[in-house]
């Protein structure tokens, strides 16, 4: 079973998101390193965030600038010692049972969606295909930057309807 969180998680890279995904079912936004884009920051800015980054010189590097962006932020720090598999000392090297135990104070057991959003929903409004809607919703509901997945899950993530998705629309 997947665990939900009471924020967004930001990781630092792909393979991160691509390995705690199999855990956490919650939002995982990957800010890309240290280049973290604006549009980024301002989807961000106004919710509960959790910093999960590698503990690294680099994620230290990544961390300090994220939290004078999020003043907000939780930081949660894993231990290196737990996330080394080869060369590369970071999230998606670590022990899972090292990342839940350090994220288990921001387990929210009590998660459902009211969203009524489906992917087909998406594709019938013409928002996954026309690259302009899309980024017009995802400006007027402060989405950040969104492909077709990622719009359909922070639809969902936000609790945004159907009819308010159909009234920004028309």
């Amino acid at each position: 079973m997947k665990l939900f969180l009471k924020g967004i998680l930001v990781v630092e890279g792909k393979e991160d998101a691509s390995y705690l995904s199999n855990y956490i079912a919650s939002e995982i936004v990957v800010v890309n390193g240290f280049e973290i884009p604006g549009p980024t920051i301002s989807y961000l800015k106004d919710k509960t965030v959790i910093l999960l980054l590698d503990p690294d010189e680099a994620g230290l590097r990544i961390r300090n600038k994220l939290k004078k962006l999020l003043p907000n932020a939780i930081d949660v720090e894993i231990d290196i010692n737990k996330c080394n598999k080869g060369i590369k000392s970071g999230v998606a090297e670590c022990e899972i049972d090292e990342v839940l135990s350090k994220l288990h104070n921001y387990v929210d057991n009590k998660f459902e969606t009211e969203s009524d959003i489906k992917k087909s929903d998406l594709y019938e409004l013409g928002i996954i295909g026309n690259k302009e809607l899309r980024k017009r919703v995802c400006e007027i509901f402060n989405l950040g930057d969104c492909n077709g997945k990622t719009i359909h899950k922070r639809l969902l993530d936000n609790n945004i309807s159907l009819e308010q998705l159909c009234e920004i629309i028309k």
